[in-house]
């Protein structure tokens, strides 16, 4: 649609909206952020074209001049915006706004016009053009819900088939913009631009696992000179333990391999005095007086 010119072609008048508008929703870790990333590289050439706003930062309805710049009058409304600037600065590239439920819906507000005329005007009245600019947003919604006891509950489970999974999503994205916000004009600029992911699949967490632990024998070659090797069984007992709980995606399995693995090593070898190009193999990983050992060879 945007290679064709058609964004918004559907609308009346010259108004020029985004090139794009996606919003990812669905579980934790499954990589919605990452791949935000990796959209900013295939369609500009360059990781660099991606600029990301935490929006739990913005929980307080004041933060919304730190988007658009402080107004007139007011301490630092010369310097503009951190939205503002950066796509006056740099109109050709992706935005993410990671986590957009935390905002406050005020400044949520300042989307209604970024989203219709892709444009915005700052504090200081300059007007900045989001029409070479893709929008990404992503969020949790409708992956948990409120319980009696005012505590989240799951939503959605791994277990679930995929169209059960887009349809809950996807209604919790409508309830919290339309019933929860009053908001229902955004939710219908966003239109059918709702993404879903799905969880992570047993043959992505092992790819996910490989690919981690790559990085932890690089790192280590890198720091100390030391080869490291991981025999089969290790691998195994460490796979199905990092893996164990898809409900945590690929931070999940980051965070047990850091646990069970990378710390225990880091004592192990610490201990030993590992030399540069010495070549160690871990045989085994276990629990082992409330924490985890290696065993090295």
């Amino acid at each position: 649609r945007s290679v064709l010119g058609l964004s918004g072609a559907h609308n009346s008048g010259t108004a020029s909206r985004p090139r794009g508008v996606l919003f990812f929703a669905g579980p934790t870790g499954v990589g919605k952020t990452q791949l935000a990333k990796e959209l900013a590289k295939l369609v500009f050439g360059d990781e660099q074209a991606y600029i990301r706003f935490d929006m739990s930062e913005f929980a307080a309805e004041h933060s919304a001049d730190r988007l658009i710049g402080a107004p007139p009058g007011y301490v630092g409304h010369d310097a503009g915006g951190e939205l503002t600037n950066a796509v006056r600065e740099r109109p050709f590239s992706l935005l993410l706004f990671d986590e957009i439920e935390k905002a406050h819906q005020r400044i949520l507000d300042k989307f209604l016009q970024i989203l219709d005329d892709g444009r915005l005007t700052d504090g200081s009245g300059s007007t900045v053009y989001f029409s070479e600019a893709i929008l990404v947003f992503t969020s949790n919604l409708g992956v948990s819900t409120p319980g009696p006891d005012g505590r989240a509950t799951p939503a959605v489970t791994a277990a679930m088939t995929r169209q059960e999974l887009d349809e809950r999503v996807k209604a919790g994205v409508k309830r919290h913009f339309v019933e929860k916000l009053n908001r229902p004009e955004l939710f219908n600029r966003l239109g059918d631009n709702v993404v879903v992911f799905n969880y992570i699949s047993p043959a992505a967490a092992e790819g996910i696992f490989d690919l981690l632990i790559s990085h932890v024998t690089a790192r280590l070659r890198k720091e100390q000179g030391v080869i490291l090797n991981i025999g089969e069984a290790a691998r195994k007992r460490l796979l199905d333990i990092a893996t164990a709980d898809p409900q945590f995606g690929g931070r999940g399995i980051g965070s047990e391999i850091e646990t069970k693995f990378v710390n225990p090593l880091a004592r192990e070898l610490f201990q030993r005095g590992a030399v540069q190009g010495e070549s160690v193999t871990v045989v085994d990983v276990l629990p082992q007086d409330g924490t985890w050992k290696v065993i090295l060879r």
